[in-house]
């Protein structure tokens, strides 16, 4: 039987998420600056190219991320979720078919653990959310089995969870068509804010 072709989609927000150190002196020339981050997260932040260079020593926002850095659609609880998974389009040769979520092989992971900060240190999170449509196509001997849908997402406690990976029995090749985008306002954090990833 001939390879048929499966088509995937999925409308929703992509995140990209920067988690960096901030140490005591970066944090006291964040302060000295006055920054009003509540009203105009861009040029304040993202665009404020002087603060890039003179306080963090960077070329780019993105390369503050010594810490983790994630990318992909994002949830913000495990309700919302599986209420999504309903929304996933899919279509075989072009004909419409319907999957049963349940059917789908979901496996939720903590982050891997951040490296030790000092006392004085923080955590910056920072980033991006971009509406986006994540689009899938896969060709396949038939059956088509639903349970070969994998999933793989990460926890962050006050962020979601975090799509990092989709495949179809092992084929990934996913990708996006992009939509509005949004800057995330900077959050400082104590050093074991993320340390809880249960749940």
């Amino acid at each position: 039987m001939p390879n048929k072709t499966l088509s995937l989609q999925w409308k929703g927000t992509f995140i990209e998420l920067c988690l960096g150190r901030v140490n005591r002196q970066q944090r006291e020339a964040l302060e000295s600056r006055g920054l009003d981050l509540d009203r105009d997260i861009g040029s304040t932040w993202y665009d404020n190219t002087d603060l890039l260079e003179s306080v963090f020593n960077a070329e780019n926002w993105w390369s503050i991320d010594d810490l983790d850095h994630a990318m992909g659609l994002v949830f913000q609880d495990r309700a919302t979720l599986d209420r999504q998974l309903s929304q996933i389009t899919y279509t075989i040769d072009a004909q419409s078919v319907s999957v049963d979520p349940d059917a789908l092989q979901i496996s939720v992971y903590a982050p891997e653990t951040l490296d030790p900060l000092d006392a004085h240190e923080r955590i910056v999170c920072h980033g991006t959310r971009r509406r986006a449509v994540l689009h899938l196509e896969v060709e396949f001997s038939p059956p088509f089995d639903p349970s070969l849908i994998t999933l793989s997402l990460l926890r962050y406690p006050d962020i979601g969870y975090i799509l990092i990976d989709i495949d179809y029995d092992g084929d990934d090749e996913a990708r996006f068509t992009w939509g509005e985008t949004e800057y995330i306002q900077p959050r400082f954090y104590r050093r074991d804010h993320f340390d809880d990833t249960s749940g």
